[in-house]
């Protein structure tokens, strides 16, 4: 049976500290149906309200942004929408402001997209998350969700070693977002960086050779095109959090 694929959005929040730059990431509780356990930036799938919250875009072209994001102009509303819904109902952090008609009002250059990953086909559960990203000023964050029970402010280098280590469990688009963070110094330059890199929905994908090899690909969701061959597979579960089984 074919699994549906639903929209999603996470929000990598920023900060600078006297050790470098810091994010903010939350241990998912063991009571949740979907990744338990693991460590993940603030964010959820896209709901009916998304749909229809007004979003007005302050600057940038809505095409070429719908095109960032593998979508088209109502579904990057929608995405924006749940990027900032999701991100003040998990941490108590308001990202974008409203005019005096109520419309959210969005600069992406503020808050752009910096990675899009999609659920392997092998889930139960898929999503197709665009990963935002947003310098907090005052550095303040803190829990006000039950979908999470530990949250803090971690250097994305100190969050890799900690995965490792094998004391901080989380997905494979996560440890890739921190491992990108970790290329920077401040959390502006993430920002200012953002629009050179290019966005692509990567999906790990598993094939089975004709003498029952197998192996993993990152191909481009969209188009099939295979982006990097021979890749490790994804060495966690998302659905349960729990360990891949290894495969011949």
């Amino acid at each position: 049976m074919k699994v549906e694929v639903r929209s999603a959005a996470t929000v990598v929040l920023l900060r600078d500290s006297d050790a470098g730059i810091e994010t903010f990431v939350m241990r998912r509780a063991t009571t949740m149906a979907f990744a338990p356990r693991m460590h993940v930036f603030p964010g959820g799938r896209v709901d009916g309200i998304d749909a229809r919250e007004r979003v007005e875009f302050v600057s940038g072209d809505i095409d070429a942004l719908a095109l960032r994001a593998s979508t088209d102009a109502d579904g990057v509303r929608a995405l924006y929408s749940c990027a900032v819904r999701e991100t003040e109902e998990e941490v108590g952090i308001v990202i974008a402001r409203r005019d005096d008609e109520g419309r959210l009002l969005i600069d992406p250059a503020h808050l752009p997209i910096i990675d899009h990953w999609v659920t392997p086909e092998t889930e139960s559960h898929r999503y197709d998350v665009r990963f935002f990203a947003a310098v907090v000023a005052d550095g303040q964050a803190s829990l006000t969700t039950t979908e999470a029970d530990r949250a803090a402010w971690i250097a994305p280098a100190a969050a890799l070693t900690e995965f490792a280590a094998g004391r901080m469990a989380m997905l494979p688009p996560t440890e890739s977002v921190l491992r990108r963070l970790a290329e920077f110094e401040r959390a502006a330059d993430v920002i200012t960086d953002a629009p050179s890199r290019p966005v692509v929905p990567l999906l790990p994908k598993r094939f089975v050779e004709a003498d029952g090899r197998v192996h993993w690909a990152m191909v481009n969701d969209r188009t099939g095109e295979v982006l990097a061959d021979d890749i490790t597979m994804p060495h966690t579960r998302e659905v349960d959090g729990l360990p891949t089984d290894s495969e011949s």
